[in-house]
């Protein structure tokens, strides 16, 4: 590798160290040091040697063998005193630098780091999808009434997805994980391709191909890693956790058709929401409500809202603001 890419490398790794010692256990910017750790094993080797050379500093032994051999004679030669005063002040003089480095680094560092290098916002209205390039080169396909925010920083890609649904597929950057957040979930990735679709109730995120690590967005619970093929959900209370769908079901906006597998009346509520005016609404009490399972067109929409009832056991009450979706009473 050439010289300059090393000390890239190298100055990574002392940032890393510095932000790692100050950084909690459960600190969200975990996620992305152990992102960058394991992308290059240059930088595990790197981030090794930074905290085998801190440690020579906080090492008696460490110190000895660092120390010319006249050094060494000289030093065990002190008083007991002598020793002792020598000992706190190489430790003091070894912590304050440590400390000053610790915040000036720091500070320079998250100041450096948290200054966007581009933002923009991504709607989409009802009935719309908009289909476009970032400046990575990677694509995002947001389906309709959808809304998101872009955030590009040189340590991260971010997406906030607010509300809707997406599919990402990300050109791979080791040295920048890219991010997707919505109120529930923190999903994490590299280079892949995946969906995330928000729901009132849930979140839903699916791969098609790749390695994605889907987290609770508050951070309380582990991380959970998919593959491809494979679905996770997060709801209001629980973890991520793998859930037994058909991932292409969550790509399928794209060609126009609507999958409903084992769907509650939330998700068709949310889900015909983006394709119509009024919104839909569902009021049920708690989260047991009847499920559905449907493939539609996009076109069919209206068909599919009135023949509902006699699919399942539900009714329908049309109002100025929304079409309510209800039990039957």
């Amino acid at each position: 590798m050439h010289p300059k890419h090393d000390d890239i490398i190298r100055q990574a790794a002392a940032r890393w160290y510095v932000r790692m010692r100050e950084a909690a256990p459960d600190a969200p910017e975990r996620t992305t040091f152990e992102v960058w750790l394991l992308s290059d094993r240059r930088h595990s080797a790197a981030y090794e040697m930074i905290a085998s050379t801190m440690d020579d500093f906080s090492s008696t032994e460490r110190l000895k063998a660092l120390s010319s051999a006249l050094s060494q004679k000289l030093y065990f030669e002190q008083t007991s005193r002598r020793k002792k005063v020598s000992k706190l002040g190489s430790g003091l003089a070894v912590m304050l630098l440590c400390v000053g480095l610790g915040f000036f680094g720091r500070a320079q560092y998250v100041q450096w780091q948290a200054a966007p290098l581009s933002s923009e916002m991504q709607t989409t209205a009802v009935a719309q999808m908009v289909k476009r390039t970032l400046d990575d080169g990677s694509m995002v396909t947001a389906n309709a009434n959808s809304a998101m925010e872009i955030v590009y920083y040189r340590h991260q890609r971010l997406v906030k997805l607010s509300r809707g649904e997406a599919i990402f597929e990300v050109t791979k950057d080791p040295a920048r994980p890219f991010i997707v957040e919505t109120p529930q979930a923190k999903v994490t990735v590299l280079g892949t391709r995946f969906g995330v679709n928000q729901l009132s109730k849930k979140v839903r995120i699916s791969v098609d191909h790749g390695r994605v690590q889907v987290a609770r967005a508050d951070g309380r619970e582990l991380a959970l890693i998919l593959h491809d093929g494979e679905v996770a959900e997060i709801d209001e209370t629980a973890a991520a956790h793998k859930v037994n769908r058909n991932a292409a079901d969550s790509f399928s906006f794209i060609s126009g058709r609507i999958v409903f597998d084992r769907a509650d009346m939330f998700e068709v509520a949310d889900t015909l929401s983006r394709y119509r005016n009024p919104t839909v609404q569902a009021l049920f009490f708690g989260n047991q409500t009847p499920k559905v399972n449907a493939v539609l067109n996009v076109a069919e929409l209206e068909s599919f809202i009135q023949t509902l009832p006699q699919s399942v056991p539900v009714t329908l009450k049309r109002t100025h603001e929304a079409l309510v979706i209800e039990p039957v009473r």
